[in-house]
């Protein structure tokens, strides 16, 4: 039984030993080799090679000057370190405030080391430092550690080394909360404090960290403030902050991944609960730096004491890393606990220093650059608002901060302008006509005012005028609409829609009046025979709404610079926040007004090409989009159109006579717009605004402009905004006729309604108008073009929109004709487009195993050979299937998580039968696609998308609310453990996630549909949004459905897979209808089929390869990192191989092995091509011969010869001689040339010149060394030098390694030992037994009594017992019996 121990043991401590190993490779902790302390001199030095070897990473700054002259260095650690990231919390690490308490400082260095080799490689350390802004000072007090000395547990007399060079303790010179004499004076604050003091201070008033630490030494245990009281007292009386509980939370994540830290005895006698304890009540601290951080900064901070000797020997630093990594790390994750936001004002410019309140904490922090906030909360309900000078404070927001929270709650808050009170207001007027305009009507005009001035206009020109009244306000007051054009009334075949819009804000003038200046100037220069105007006329239809907003005008008041006055309508609704949004509903907009309705309906009704909406407060033409997924200030995003937008912008700026200049207002000298221009998101974000809506939901793309920095001017300063703005007026409406324009006519020539019009390189389409007629605004360059309709085949151009910006290009389009279409473009698989149907479940697995049976050679149906199929039925096609896969992409393609979105599975069986088809007829491009890659077509994810087909009713089903939990929200709740169901064991889900686990996908491409959107990760976005865009650049929207937002669980599904299982999931939205009628399924899969095509054509782009060791060896465990891409690629387990499917660009690329020296690459990825790049990695710290210490060998020059050269060395580098060296054709044992090396290690092999540029194989062997193989390619030149070969020791005993071979030999000796142990012992029993029980048989009539003194015996006549001696009785038994005997006398049978 021992042995079997004894060798379990064995078998146990390799495993174990090789997982370790395993383990121990992902992190690389070089560094820590050899073990010292770093000294000034040489921390000055590593900071520089850290800065050299990690560019992107780190870069080093100094925060001021110590007594004696040296910098107090920080290192910045975060990716992409050289460009701002306002968005990221700021955390730092300060140490050896104490001179002599030097384990923090060497663990902080250590710690800058390890964030920086081992990003892109451990995924928790890249996380951080893509989301962390990381602040590491090594030493506040570097002249004190250069005075301290090693291995002193104290500190020297007069406290040498722990107080700075001055003999003050650093640690006490901070204001104090407490004192007496305290003050927000400079004076007070920095006045006779010591230069580490102040530069610390300032850099903590200007920086605004969120958390931080600070290291000592001399005890082992986490201080939380205060570290003084209000009472005096020196100790034993705690003084807890407002937030006292998150500090305790805080101290205690420390703690518990610092095992010494957490027994809280580490140090005897001192003994703290948890390892926690509140500063003042171990013993008070005046003037200490964590009290000062919270007190006059937004920074957390705790002190941690990470030693009980305060200079241990650095024989111990690798014990206190090992106690201390996972420690600093947890610490720093939570600077992502609670809330962040950003505070702007009601024009969206970032506030800064506004107090973030927290109703019943007076504890506040404070915005920092761009108006960005971190406020660290615990779990639980909040309510938030914001503090700031010169701003109303808006009411509390009720915030839930989630248990267990990764990352912070994003709370964003607008603060408004309190109105500023005005004076007198200098009036002044024109005093002449301008343009044919009298000076009268240079003045504002009130509604009463302005609808008789336009009413006199129109009777003035009947002939060229048209006002309506396309609805009501609020308080009843009409929304009149003036149009101006050569017959008005209606739409003309051929004439563009234009409109003007203005007083959108009631309080925001210029534009109401220069619209009606406008109106005006265009009627007499029409009729006064303006050659310009005239044609401007008898082409346009022109729309002026002088005012959408007349309730809010009549409220606001001349003079009014800049307040809120009269900016919404009667309801106080700002209009421009009440349109639709593409981003949801917001409080804003979730019920339009009678205004917004108004205008909708009216851009709805007429065929508008290009229009501008007038505002005020700025001077800038504004561009959409105006808001971003993230609604986030000042990262703009932009419109597929985004070159047109410009140019109309710049059209408009470029003609005013200032908006080129981009200077700011008066009242926001900070705010500059270059050139006159911006997109609206990176100026400042607002959802529910026109212009977006404008072109998201009409054919209408329209800019806003800004008009000047006064709202509300002075009439006399109206003739100045006539003349900077008439040009620009004019200008601007010329723009519709930019680009292509014609009409869509059926082929027996009916003008086709409503036809779409897409360019199919830009993602936003317009429609004919009702002739039949469409403008599509473009930029000069050429362009495919199609027109479309529902029931016709659609008709592409290449078109070549000239410099000079229209061409008019018409389209007739044929009937739609199914079979036609199919074979064109999709190899006549008829049944993808003729009696389409929904498949249940059973017919789907039929379909799918029916392509088997006819393509066996290229797919293959998986039911049940495994667990996972068992319950995820797959169909994989491939070339060749069957063969080795490990160097394929592998692409699932698979139906929606959802039930209620069945359409999904319908067109995955359509595509599995178009590429099966496809590459049986040899077409080159799926044939080329199914050579690089697996398809995984895999149906029925959610079994209820079987019910849901049962209760089809030959009826559109758009919104279809599932009764029951479908599998994606179920997945999502098992994943995160949230809203789990009692009922439930999840088998699918987790037969689910073993399918990904197993099968490591490249990509999914999930069929969703209800939605027409593309869903993607945000990690690693900028690649995964070109994955997307690639599909919805390819595809045909069906504009026939409506499409409504699907909230946010679907996209928090995809992140969560993606982060956890490194799978990252494209979902595609087929269709805006769940599952439309039947006969719509053609329809959806004409549109999808490109869209699906050229996604999985990614497959086709991207880099592949091996990674190898310089000995040809597969590096299993090497990883690729991209940068800027959060994912990390790593090969397969086999033959070490990588894929990396990417879209074209350039790219820079690490590629890491533990043991070997990283590479660092830059990849172009071309369209369409697929490289080869294999990757060798060199071990580290070994040598290579040129320039190196022996000089290279001699060779002759013989040209009928080649000759191979190089090194030979042991594990330290040290030359090896009589090495013998050997030449091997590939595939042969014979060596056609041997050698050994000489006693520099070097060696020469002669080879035929037969093997030049041929591979060949070089052994090397030496007796006590483990034989070598390198397998190389003679050069084309006489010599290839430099093969090194480095020989490690042959510790193998009997075939065995030699730490295998002693613990077998000593389990075998342990067991011969135990063996004999136990031999000796059975035999001691029995030579026992022998003793007390030997006898010798008697004869039977041998009547003598035993023994011979029967006087001495007489109790005992018969060695055994008799029971005819003594009666029974019911106590006696055999157990009683005594034998009474003399070994003296006791004679074995043999001597008698």
């Amino acid at each position: 039984m021992l042995l079997v121990n004894a060798c379990v043991l064995v078998l146990f401590s390799l495993v174990i030993d090789n997982c370790a190993a395993r383990s121990i490779e992902e992190i690389d902790e070089h560094f820590l080799v050899p073990l010292k302390y770093t000294r000034y001199d040489d921390l000055v030095k590593l900071i520089s090679e850290l800065e050299t070897t990690y560019p992107d990473l780190v870069k080093s700054y100094s925060i001021g000057k110590s007594v004696q002259g040296r910098q107090l260095y920080v290192l910045q650690i975060t990716e992409g370190v050289g460009t701002p990231h306002y968005e990221r919390p700021s955390v730092k690490y300060v140490a050896n405030m104490h001179g002599d308490e030097s384990v923090g400082r060497q663990l902080v260095i250590y710690l800058a080391q390890y964030l920086l080799a081992n990003y892109g490689k451990v995924d928790r350390v890249t996380r951080l430092l893509n989301t962390t802004d990381i602040h590491l000072m090594p030493s506040l007090n570097p002249d004190g550690f250069e005075s301290s000395v090693e291995d002193n547990c104290e500190s020297l007399k007069e406290f040498v080394g722990r107080h700075n060079a001055k003999g003050v303790d650093l640690n006490r010179d901070f204001p104090d909360q407490f004192d007496k004499n305290r003050s927000n004076e400079d004076e007070y604050l920095y006045g006779g404090r010591q230069p580490e003091t102040v530069a610390l201070m300032r850099w903590v008033n200007n920086k605004q960290f969120v958390l931080s630490a600070n290291l000592h030494g001399g005890a082992v245990v986490a201080s939380y403030p205060y570290d003084d009281s209000s009472t005096g007292q020196d100790c034993c009386v705690d003084s807890l902050t407002p937030d006292n509980s998150l500090f305790k939370h805080l101290a205690s994540v420390y703690v518990a991944h610092n095992d010494d830290m957490k027994a809280g005895d580490a140090c005897p006698p001192e003994s703290f609960d948890g390892g926690i304890v509140n500063g003042a009540n171990w013993y008070a601290v005046r003037g200490g730096m964590q009290d000062y951080n919270y007190l006059h900064s937004n920074c957390f901070e705790v002190t941690f004491e990470l030693s009980c000797c305060k200079y241990p020997p650095a024989s111990q630093l690798l014990k206190f890393w090992h106690q201390n990594r996972d420690a600093m790390m947890s610490f720093m994750e939570q600077a992502h606990i609670g809330v962040t936001g950003v505070v702007v004002d009601e024009a969206g410019e970032p506030v800064k220093n506004a107090q973030i309140k927290v109703d019943g904490n007076e504890h506040t922090v404070r915005t920092a650059e761009r108006g960005y906030f971190w406020r660290m909360l615990l779990p639980g309900q909040y309510n938030i608002t914001v503090i700031a000078p010169g701003y109303s404070i808006p009411p509390f927001t009720l915030v839930t901060v989630p248990v267990n929270q990764s990352i912070p709650v994003t709370m964003n808050m607008t603060v408004h302008r309190r109105p500023r009170l005005l004076t007198a207001v200098h009036e002044r007027r024109a005093r002449h006509d301008i343009d044919g305009i009298s000076a009268v009507d240079f003045s504002h005009h009130n509604y009463a005012k302005m609808e008789s001035y336009l009413r006199e206009l129109h009777e003035q020109y009947p002939a060229i005028t048209r006002l309506r009244s396309i609805g009501k306000s609020v308080e009843g007051r009409e929304l009149y609409v003036f149009e101006v054009t050569k017959d008005p009334g209606e739409h003309k075949a051929g004439k563009p829609e234009f409109k003007y819009v203005a007083n959108m804000h009631g309080n925001e003038v210029v534009g109401r009046e220069l619209l009606l200046l406008l109106a005006k100037y265009l009627c007499q220069q029409y009729v006064a025979g303006d050659p310009r105007i005239q044609t401007m006329l008898n082409t346009t239809r022109i729309h002026l709404m002088p005012s959408m907003n007349p309730d809010g005008y009549e409220r606001a008041e001349v003079g009014d610079f800049s307040s809120l006055k009269g900016r919404g309508n009667a309801n106080n609704v700002d209009l421009n926040r009440n349109f639709p949004d593409q981003f949801g509903d917001t409080a804003d907009n979730s019920s339009p007004e009678p205004e917004t309705i108004a205008v909708m309906n009216w851009s709805l009704s007429e065929p508008f090409v290009l229009s501008a909406n007038l505002h005020g407060g700025a001077l800038v033409a504004n561009y959409p989009y105006d808001g971003n997924p993230g609604m986030r200030s000042g990262h703009e995003y932009l419109t597929p159109d985004n070159p047109v937008f410009l140019h109309l912008a710049h059209t408009y700026s470029d003609a005013h006579h200032k908006m080129h200049l981009g200077e700011p207002c008066k009242n926001v000298p900070s705010e500059t717009f270059p050139e006159g221009i911006t997109n609206g998101a990176k100026w400042y974000v607002l959802a529910g605004g026109m212009q977006d809506w404008n072109y998201l939901y009409t054919n209408d793309m329209e800019i806003t402009l800004e008009l000047g920095c006064f709202k509300f001017p002075p009439p006399g300063d109206l003739p100045t905004y006539w003349e900077d703005n008439r040009e620009a007026l004019l200008a601007f409406i010329e723009q519709v006729h930019r680009g292509v324009h014609g009409y869509v006519h059926s082929h027996i020539g009916h003008p086709l309604v409503n036809a779409t019009i897409r360019v199919n390189s830009i993602a936003h389409m317009v429609h004919t108008g009702s002739y039949g007629d469409y403008w599509r605004l473009l930029e000069p360059g050429t362009y495919n073009v199609t027109a479309m309709k529902e029931g016709y085949e659609s008709v592409t151009e290449q078109v070549t929109v000239p410099a000079s910006g229209s061409i008019s290009v018409n389209f007739t389009l044929m009937a739609d004709d199914p079979q036609h279409w199919s074979s064109a473009y999709d190899f006549r698989v008829l049944d993808n487009v003729i009696n389409t149907r929904y498949h249940s479940r059973l017919e789907l697995y039929a379909a799918l195993s029916e392509l088997e049976n006819r393509f066996s050679n290229i797919a293959e149906f998986r039911a049940g050979d495994s667990l996972r199929t068992s319950t995820f039925h797959q169909l994989k096609i491939t070339d060749e299937v069957g063969s080795p896969e490990e160097t394929k992409f592998h692409i699932a393609i698979c139906s929606s998580f959802y039930g209620s979105q069945p359409l999904g599975q319908e067109m995955l069986i359509n595509f599995a039968r178009h590429i099966a088809t496809a590459y049986t007829i040899g077409e080159p491009v799926h044939k080329r696609l199914l050579q690089n890659a697996v398809l995984h077509f895999i149906p029925n994810i959610d079994i209820l998308s079987d019910k849901i087909i049962k209760q089809y009713d030959d009826t559109d089903h758009c919104n279809i609310d599932a009764l029951e939990e479908e599998f994606g929200d179920s997945l999502y709740s098992y994943l995160t453990k949230k809203d789990l169901n009692p009922l439930s064991n999840y088998t699918r889900e987790k037969s689910f996630i073993n399918m990904l686990e197993s099968e490591k996908y490249d990509v999914i491409l999930e069929l969703s549909s209800g939605s027409e959107d593309i869903f993607y990760p945000e990690m690693s976005k900028s690649l995964f949004e070109k994955f997307a865009q690639t599909y919805q650049d390819s595809r045909d929207a069906n504009e026939k459905y409506q499409c409504r937002s699907n909230g946010v669980k679907h996209g928090d599904l995809i992140d969560v897979l993606y982060e956890r299982y490194n799978t990252p999931v494209i979902s595609a939205g087929l269709s805006c209808c769940k599952m439309p009628v039947k006969e719509e399924i053609a329809w959806v899969w004409r549109n999808n089929l490109r869209g699906i095509m050229k996604f999985v054509e990614l497959a086709n782009t991207g880099v592949v390869g091996y990674i190898k060791s310089t000995d040809g060896m597969p590096m299993r465990d090497a990883v690729v990192a991209i940068t800027g891409i959060e994912r990390q690629y790593r090969v397969t387990r086999n033959q070490a191989h990588y894929r990396i499917m990417l879209p074209p660009g350039v790219y820079r690329v690490i590629v890491r092995c533990h043991n070997y020296h990283d590479q660092m690459l830059t990849w172009t990825v071309v369209d369409g091509v697929l490289k080869n790049k294999d990757i060798v990695l060199r071990r580290l710290n070994t040598d290579t011969v040129p320039g190196g210490t022996f000089a290279e060998v001699h060779v002759e020059e013989d040209p009928n010869v080649v000759y191979v050269t190089g090194l030979t060395l042991d594990h330290n580098s040290v030359p090896l001689p009589s090495v013998a060296v050997s030449v091997h054709p590939i595939g042969s044992k014979m060596a056609v040339a041997t050698n050994e090396s000489d006693s520099n290690g070097r060696y020469v092999l002669t080879l035929p010149l037969e093997y030049k540029a041929k591979e060949v194989f070089v052994n090397a062997a030496l007796s006590g060394y483990i034989t070598k193989q390198k397998r190389i390619v003679v050069s084309k030149d006489n010599v290839t030098p430099n093969v090194l070969f480095k020989l490690e020791g042959d510790d193998y005993v009997l075939g065995m390694p030699r730490l295998v071979f002693v613990m077998l030999a000593g389990v075998i000796g342990v067991a011969v030992v135990t063996v004999s142990a136990w031999c000796f012992s059975c035999r001691e029993k029995a030579k026992d037994s022998r003793r007390q029980y030997l006898f010798t048989q008697i004869p039977s009539d041998d009547k003598r009594p035993l023994c011979d003194d029967t006087a001495t015996y007489d109790i005992v006549r018969k060695p055994y017992f008799d029971e005819e001696d003594l009666p029974p009785s019911e106590t006696d038994s055999e157990e009683e019996i005594v034998l009474l005997r003399s070994d003296r006398e006791w004679k074995q049978g043999d001597q008698e």
